[in-house]
């Protein structure tokens, strides 16, 4: 299977300048691009369907997209459901 073609529910696509230096990171969550983030400590994206938040930790010499899962009355479902 060619990984260029399947769909993934969440995906990070990193943009940069041709002499290589990032720019963003764009945000696809529940098969949706929910956005871009600058590339800047702390820059975040929360998507509107699951309530998922990408957050962006540049450190010295590499960074993190970590994705933070809503509380479960944030993502609009009751408490103690699956």
């Amino acid at each position: 299977m060619d990984r260029l073609t399947k769909k993934y529910k969440t995906d990070y696509r990193v943009n940069s300048l041709s002499n290589g230096v990032i720019i963003s990171v764009e945000v696809t969550c529940c098969n949706r691009h929910i956005g871009e983030m600058h590339y800047k400590d702390g820059e975040s994206r929360k998507c509107p369907l699951c309530g998922m938040v990408h957050q962006l930790i540049v450190q010295h010499n590499h960074f993190h997209i970590r994705p933070i899962a809503a509380a479960a009355d944030e993502a609009g479902m009751p408490e103690g459901s699956s």
